[in-house]
């Protein structure tokens, strides 16, 4: 019987240390020191960080960016007086996203008693150039586990499609392509952005305010959507000192403009799934976000109708959700197309307030 030589001991070693940080890096929590500006997962450090913090908040906010920038959590706390609001909204979030929000605030130690659910009339239909539930576990990345295997059965309910999803929760360093390719090319830079951020998200306390836009700019400066693209033109050559906001609408409106939107039977039922999963924890309330959309060329009407239609249908089907009455607006309380400003911001949030509570 050959004698194996201390080279085989010392490669079998490296190999076991190699696993082991590999596994400590991408299933156990350990690349959450690498976390930098322009990760994917920072808004959901930053979330679960605000969550630890505001442990004893009884209203929880859920939904994408139009929640996120359109609930003012300050502005409802300081008129509250036995009720805190924790808005765990995340820009480009979807429905499983909107679940694990919850359960990561649950794991934090939060309790709501209420939970507000803002949604947009695209949430229940597909697109063909994005996937929405890959975009989610992107983004959960450094928050998936084991329980992810569970979830996404009722997400993706066929075998090819769980696969789908399912395959790189197991195989989870795929979801960190973009981080690693930053990693690799500056580590440097990526190491000194990681610390920067673990010190600001360590600042976070039970009094610190929650962070918010405070952006002014309403989407009545456009003048008209169609003309956007000469709009813009011509404030390039001005230098106006407006063309970022300008550039933002146009962002907004084009992104939405004329897709071929549907309701998509697959996505409502996970929708439903969802309802059901919030209201085991807690009251809900349902509001679609308001945008501003005069020429029907990001929703069509039929399309608008459809949708509602739709989310009345859900909340009829499960008790303890509640559809709030459309909030009404006008171009002055809109950032972007589909953006409230803070003036529109805040009397949304008012509007809440006075629903919920």
């Amino acid at each position: 019987m050959p004698t194996r030589g201390i080279s085989w001991y010392l490669g079998g070693a490296l190999f076991l240390c190699a696993s082991a940080a590999l596994a400590w890096l991408f299933y156990f929590g350990g690349f959450n020191l690498l976390v930098a500006d322009g990760s994917s997962s920072l808004q959901i450090e930053l979330a679960r960080t605000q969550s630890r913090a505001h442990r004893d908040a009884s209203v929880l906010v859920l939904g994408n960016s139009t929640a996120a920038e359109g609930f003012r959590a300050n502005f409802f706390n300081a008129r509250s007086q036995d009720a805190i609001a924790l808005n765990l909204a995340i820009p480009s979030g979807h429905i499983y996203l909107f679940e694990r929000m919850l359960s990561i605030a649950q794991r934090e130690g939060v309790r709501p008693r209420v939970i507000v659910l803002m949604v947009t009339p695209e949430t229940l239909s597909l697109r063909s150039d994005f996937d929405f539930l890959l975009n989610d576990l992107t983004m959960l990345k450094t928050e998936l586990d084991s329980t992810d295997f569970a979830r996404l059965a009722a997400h993706a309910p066929d075998p090819l499609r769980y696969t789908r999803y399912a395959a790189p929760v197991a195989f989870r360093p795929v979801l960190y392509r973009a981080d690693l390719r930053d990693l690799f090319a500056h580590p440097h830079r990526r190491m000194e952005s990681a610390e920067r951020v673990r010190h600001w998200l360590s600042d976070f306390g039970p009094k610190s305010e929650m962070l918010e836009t405070n952006n002014e700019f309403s989407v009545c400066e456009a003048g008209p959507l169609e003309a956007l693209d000469s709009t813009l033109r011509r404030m390039r050559q001005s230098r106006d000192p407006h063309l970022a906001d300008m550039e933002r609408v146009h962002t907004a409106y084009a992104a939405r403009s004329h897709q071929p939107l549907v309701i998509d039977p697959s996505e409502a039922r996970r929708f439903e799934h969802l309802l059901r999963t919030l209201a085991a924890v807690a009251k809900v309330y349902l509001v679609e976000a308001p945008y501003y959309d005069p020429g029907y060329d990001q929703y069509p009407s039929g399309f608008r109708e459809a949708a509602h239609r739709a989310f009345e249908k859900a909340v009829a089907a499960i008790a303890g959700v509640n559809l709030l009455p459309p909030f009404p607006v006008d171009c002055g309380m809109m950032l972007d197309t589909v953006h409230l400003n803070r003036k529109g911001g805040e009397q949304f949030t008012e509007y809440l307030r006075t629903r919920v509570l």
